[in-house]
């Protein structure tokens, strides 16, 4: 039994998980897998996107045990936790969605054991993070901060989900990464994760499979601001200076990824500014669905096409701006990958698989 395990790193993530569940509900048909197993990283345990999209994907659970497995319809793929691929006879992974951070009740500097640390070792974290940084809060996550999330997310590795994630992965099993790029979680987290999983020394079992295993990611760049306050914590004037740093990173540090997804848009009305916690509950944005569309459309490759000329990169555009948005004005056209001359490692591709699901049309009558 093939599965998609969907990593949705930060609050991006769990919107574009969100959007997913709406699809798979409607229908949609997700090919190459019997199962998606989602797993949402945010060390904010009390993020307001994140534990809506966690209730809907236990309601979809919910349907589709009511209704059983069938071919085609609503509710047809099976969402699954970590935990439920396989009995965990140890007991040390939770029947969730979330990934456990074991609550990170404690400052950056704490967490860091900072006042432990040698004189010299000091010297070195005050150069790398500011005071801010250090007095940061860990438990509403790291506030746009990408170098201290690294720091965090670096454990992920030896935590007992990862293990148990990688005991239960087999051939045939893909991986798909959704994170943002301008923020602090999903821009830290993404690559770190793609790191550890395709790292030829790593020390989780089934390794050759993870190594060889069809491995995607969707990467969204800004597509929102925040309202301008004072002393706010994120300022989303930063956001693409923060893109243009994460891409130059990227564009030498994305080792084992077979196909990565560019969104972006032009921001409109901004959001509230709210780092963190129950009121962080963005409004659905169009990104967010075709981000979810982008995970449809890696699925539909076969493992060979994923390897020949990759690693393959795509970006998306609408034909024209419209205040609505449906299926009936999504572009029929292919995706259109990016050209070789825009990344070292990019290859040019002539065809690649529609990332809108294509509509029937009725049938003329006489």
């Amino acid at each position: 039994m093939a599965k998609l395990f969907l990593f949705g790193i930060g609050g991006t993530g769990s919107r574009v998980i969100r959007s997913l569940t709406m699809l798979l509900a409607a229908g949609v048909d997700l090919p190459n897998c019997d199962r998606v197993v989602p797993i949402i990283i945010d060390p904010d345990a009390h993020n307001g996107d994140m534990n809506r999209t966690v209730q809907l994907l236990q309601s979809y659970q919910q349907i589709y045990k009511r209704l059983g497995p069938r071919e085609e319809g609503f509710f047809k793929t099976d969402i699954s936790t970590l935990s439920g691929i396989s009995q965990d006879v140890n007991g040390s992974v939770k029947d969730t969605f979330i990934f456990d951070f074991g609550g990170i009740n404690q400052s950056f500097r704490q967490y860091l054991s900072y006042d432990g640390l040698s004189v010299d070792s000091k010297g070195l974290v005050d150069l790398l993070f500011t005071q801010d940084n250090l007095e940061s809060p860990l438990t509403i996550g790291f506030r746009g901060s990408p170098n201290v999330g690294s720091i965090v997310l670096n454990k992920l590795v030896e935590s007992p989900e990862m293990r148990f994630f990688a005991d239960n992965f087999q051939d045939g099993d893909r991986v798909f990464f959704v994170s943002s790029i301008f923020g602090g979680t999903g821009a830290a987290g993404f690559p770190l994760m793609l790191k550890n999983l395709k790292d030829t020394n790593t020390r989780l079992s089934n390794a050759r499979y993870l190594r060889d295993a069809p491995t995607g990611a969707v990467t969204v760049m800004p597509y929102f601001a925040l309202q301008s306050e004072d002393n706010a914590v994120i300022d989303s004037n930063n956001f693409l200076t923060k893109t243009k740093a994460a891409l130059s990173y990227y564009e030498h540090n994305l080792q084992g990824l077979d196909a990565l997804y560019y969104l972006a848009d032009t921001p409109d009305t901004p959001y509230e500014n709210q780092p963190g916690g129950t009121q962080q509950k963005n409004k659905a944005h169009v990104i967010e669905l075709l981000a979810a569309l982008s995970i449809v459309d890696f699925m539909r490759y076969s493992p060979a096409e994923l390897r020949t000329g990759g690693p393959h990169f795509h970006e998306y555009g609408l034909q024209a701006t419209r205040r609505k948005f449906s299926s009936a004005t999504c572009p029929m056209s292919r995706a259109k990958s990016l050209p070789s001359s825009s990344r070292s490692s990019c290859t040019s591709r002539a065809t690649t698989s529609s990332i809108c699901p294509p509509t029937k049309r009725p049938t003329p009558t006489t």
